[in-house]
């Protein structure tokens, strides 16, 4: 399919405004089992949603292959998950409205530019590893954002970039959301700001902080978590729907 009308294929299906991509560097953060949680929640929602995982080299994928799993499900390896081949599995869904995508940092950077309307967003869990991992991510996304936004700056690409694919305007630089992860249901909005801040150097010299979806997702017992994101068969208890359908709630007003 060339390009021109995949694009039109994806503005056609909402797909530019209905796209959220899971991104972190670090194993264990909760990256993927957060990206289905969501695509639970909108599946609940109706929005008949697609999870993508971008898996590491011989890494199995967690849903792509399970039963009873009521969304769309596919799954790359992260040596062939180019751009053009995400565009292209996504293209093969066409019953799909909505795309959550779990990657590792290292493959992102193409595709968020190549859709300039996504959602990114960096689980974060409460240990303070988890926090400044996640923090720099984000100031990572938001590095490169800006410099495709400078007319200086260069995009090493061999073939040219149709319309939608063109260079992300100024103002849709900061698109990332930080989303906290299991963390104390005591701490409110100011108290998680503050941890963001000790790791966040950009926030402690008076600059805007990360943006924080505020709501995050609840802690959900082992058991229940790993039903969910299981590779035979998947389950869905009650508290976990409950818990996904306020998440995908939350994220969906991000893209209004």
């Amino acid at each position: 399919m060339k390009d021109i009308e995949f694009n039109a294929l994806l503005e056609s299906k909402g797909f530019a405004m209905r796209t959220f991509l899971f991104l972190g560097s670090k194993g264990g953060s909760g990256r993927t089992a957060s990206s289905v949680i969501l695509a639970t929640g909108l599946a609940a929602l109706g929005h008949r949603p697609l999870h993508l995982q971008v898996t590491m080299s011989g890494i199995q994928p967690v849903i792509a292959f399970a039963t009873g799993v009521p969304f769309s499900t596919a799954a790359l390896a992260e040596h062939v998950a180019t751009p053009e081949a995400i565009r292209h599995t996504i293209a093969a869904h066409p019953e799909c409205s909505t795309v959550v995508i779990d990657m590792v940092k290292r493959t992102v950077w193409e595709t968020v530019f190549d859709n300039p309307t996504s959602v990114v967003l960096f689980p974060m869990r409460h240990a303070a590893v988890e926090i400044e991992v996640a923090v720099r991510d984000y100031r990572d996304l938001q590095t490169h954002l800006a410099s495709a936004s400078d007319p200086r700056f260069r995009f090493h690409r061999r073939t040219a970039r149709p319309r939608y694919n063109a260079r992300p305007p100024i103002a849709s630089l900061d698109r990332g959301w930080l989303l906290p992860v299991a963390w104390p249901e005591d701490l409110d909005d100011h108290a998680v700001a503050a941890k963001v801040e000790r790791f966040d150097g950009p926030m402690r010299a008076g600059l805007p902080g990360p943006r924080i979806l505020k709501r995050g997702i609840a802690d959900i017992s082992k058991e229940h978590l790993d039903d969910l994101v299981n590779t035979s068969h998947y389950i869905c208890s009650r508290t976990v729907e409950a818990t996904a359908v306020a998440v995908a709630q939350s994220v969906s007003e991000l893209c209004v």
